[in-house]
């Protein structure tokens, strides 16, 4: 197919109606099942190969115009007694959710809070934070997520955007954000303990802030729990202002709609996710992202499960969560999952029930999946991990894998329901199956903008000529002729080293393939030096170590056997690091995701190990 010919044709499909859209995804579908033969073009967003996975009369069902806040009432109204949170050893009901969202929303619009205000929000996982985000769009209001570890400006700045003149913060965030609120036209600001839905709030006393001008929630919050007024689903109404990690730079401002949320939701229907009210959903990925905030609160809550709040990133505090608080589903980056190989949990651990595990949010690679999916299946898990692919961006969710389907290694699954991948190439060429390219994203899900910023806004999307609006996500991957989606990794992560691109996740890859390596990070350091090298961040196993102490030299050949196994690989030295660090763990940021600026700032204890790829000797640098 000419290059004229596949534009001709995306322009005809670009002008079908829903109905015509409908009957060509039932026909595309039986091609790939091969119940009927048809003409392929090579082309994944023409041919949707991953139609075969997805029940496509779900895909096009029409759906309820239901507010976020509607959802989950309407959803779980008739079964009160359900547990809808579960929090340090409190549960709490739906029929108390549902009471303690009427007295927040009665006690905002008391205080004259109306549609279309941001309140600004500063508080990880909590009962009181969930009551506020459904208070709000009961009310038509805008919740503005902002994360505890801001600087001062990024946080002033962020505040007087949105002209936001209320803020609730969590009691443990307050020294952080005091002076913030002080200099950014905040009127009212409300402390939330920490501890107040938990039966240790009268065990754990926490020091009070002698502050006048600053109320506490339980005074107040009024006592009105009447449902005197709920806002009315309107389409694209802004619903929440969260942000991206920053792990590839400054963090912004993500403007997300009721529909954000609610098309994510109903789009895991179409492809086997089940769950249902007797399952208890672990949120452990903070609010202030949208897979915290959608995916980790409002999916469980809007198919009546219960959602387990624990607020502490801590990989051993999750794997005990898990295993004691019996959890049937999460969703958790590769660094919270690396603590049942750092941390594994004890013999009579039963993770039978374990059975919807999804990781996100950072690079799975093979060998450090199957090292985690053994000690879970050691522990009576049968489920593999499930990965999921997606950016606040895009409203969480793009990719997913499920047991519906077989996943080939290293793949991020196929495009969840409703939503189209393609890869392209720097001039937004559509690129066929098994090429390289960045991974580009049609989707219902997607932000509105990226909030006063439309230069930014500008960059991220890319309007085609048919005036689709493709969703960049700077991701490099490949789509095979099975639908199934593979991502290599962030174009932006890669090192220079003597004037080549290196990327780093292609070095992570070889290296991990290693039994006796659990984990390793891969960036370039400079240690003085004009130049910059790569640095190797390795997590040994148990094994290893133990075996090491009464041979040292095991460590020093380990070292100089991953770069003879790189050399051998790419066969240019730029791929050979030279500089090795064994560490307990890989550093995590507050966003629960690996902590690269830490990595790059860490310059101590470092084993040089020279490499000469002329003469093929490897020798330690005395």
């Amino acid at each position: 197919m000419t290059k004229e010919e596949l534009i001709e044709l995306k322009r005809k499909l670009s002008i079908l109606s829903k109905e015509e859209n409908k009957k060509r995804d039932l026909y595309l579908k039986k091609i790939a099942l091969g119940e009927v033969e048809g003409p392929v073009t090579g082309y994944p967003t023409i041919d949707k190969p991953w139609l075969k996975y997805i029940d496509v009369e779900k895909v096009y069902e029409k759906k309820n115009d239901y507010t976020v806040y509607e959802e989950i009432y309407n959803k779980s109204k008739d079964f009160p007694n359900r547990v809808a949170l579960e929090f340090f050893g409190r549960v709490i009901t739906y029929k108390e959710l549902f009471e303690n969202i009427n007295k927040c929303a009665n006690t905002l619009l008391d205080n004259g809070v109306k549609e279309g205000d941001f309140v600004t929000i500063c508080s990880a996982g909590t009962p009181e934070m969930v009551y506020l985000f459904y208070a709000l769009s009961k009310i038509g209001a805008i919740a503005n997520f902002v994360p505890p570890y801001f600087d001062k400006k990024n946080m002033v700045d962020r505040i007087k955007d949105c002209n936001s003149k209320h803020m609730f913060v969590m009691d443990t965030f307050y020294d952080s954000v005091k002076d913030s609120s002080d200099e950014s036209g905040i009127e009212n600001v409300v402390i939330m303990p920490l501890l107040n839905s938990s039966l240790l709030r009268f065990i754990k006393k926490t020091p009070k802030v002698k502050n006048p001008n600053v109320k506490y929630w339980n005074k107040f919050i009024g006592k009105d729990k009447t449902d005197r007024f709920t806002y009315k689903y309107k389409p694209n109404k802004p619903l929440a202002l969260i942000y991206s990690s920053g792990s590839t730079g400054d963090s912004k401002a993500i403007l997300l709609s009721n529909e954000s949320f609610q098309n994510s939701i109903h789009s895991y229907d179409a492809c086997a996710i089940s769950m249902d009210y007797r399952q208890k959903f672990y949120q452990i990925i903070p609010p202030w992202f949208s897979t915290g905030l959608s995916t980790s609160i409002h999916l469980p809550l809007s198919k009546g499960a219960t959602v387990f709040m624990d607020p502490r990133i801590d990989k051993k505090t999750f794997v005990n969560n898990i295993v004691k608080r019996h959890i049937n589903a999460t969703v958790a980056t590769a660094t919270m999952y690396d603590g049942f190989v750092e941390n594994p949990p004890g013999k009579r651990a039963d993770l039978s029930g374990f059975t919807n595990a999804f990781e996100g949010g950072e690079p799975f690679k093979e060998a450090r999946k199957r090292k985690i999916e053994k000690v879970l299946e050691n522990h009576g898990c049968r489920e593999s991990i499930k990965i999921g692919y997606g950016q606040c961006e895009s409203g969480s969710g793009i990719t997913t894998q499920t047991d519906d389907f077989y996943c080939s290694d290293e793949s991020i699954g196929i495009p969840i329901p409703g939503v189209t991948v393609g890869i392209f190439d720097s001039n937004f060429n559509e690129l066929p199956y098994n090429e390289k390219g960045q991974i580009l994203a049609l989707t219902k899900c997607a932000m509105i903008e990226y909030y006063k910023n439309p230069k930014a806004t500008s960059e991220y999307f890319h309007t085609d000529e048919f005036g689709q609006r493709w969703s960049c996500t700077g991701d490099l991957g490949s789509i095979d002729e099975d639908g199934m989606v593979y991502i290599y990794g962030r174009q932006s992560d890669f090192s220079t080293i003597n004037g080549k691109k290196i990327y780093n996740f292609d070095v992570e890859k070889t290296i991990i393939d290693d039994e006796d390596i659990n984990n390793c990070a891969v960036v370039s350091q400079s240690f003085g030096e004009e130049e910059e090298n790569l640095a190797v961040h390795l997590v040994l196993s148990k094994d290893f170590l133990q075996k090491s102490i009464d041979n040292p030299q095991m460590i020093e050949d380990k070292f100089i056997g991953i770069q003879n196994k790189l050399y051998e690989k790419f066969g240019e030295i730029e791929y050979v690091p030279k500089y090795f660090k064994v560490r307990d763990s890989i550093p995590t940021a507050k966003s629960s995701k690996r902590d690269n600026k830490a990595l790059k700032m860490d310059i101590d204890n470092f084993t040089y190990v020279e490499f000469d790829d002329n003469k093929k000797i490897f020798k330690k640098n005395k």
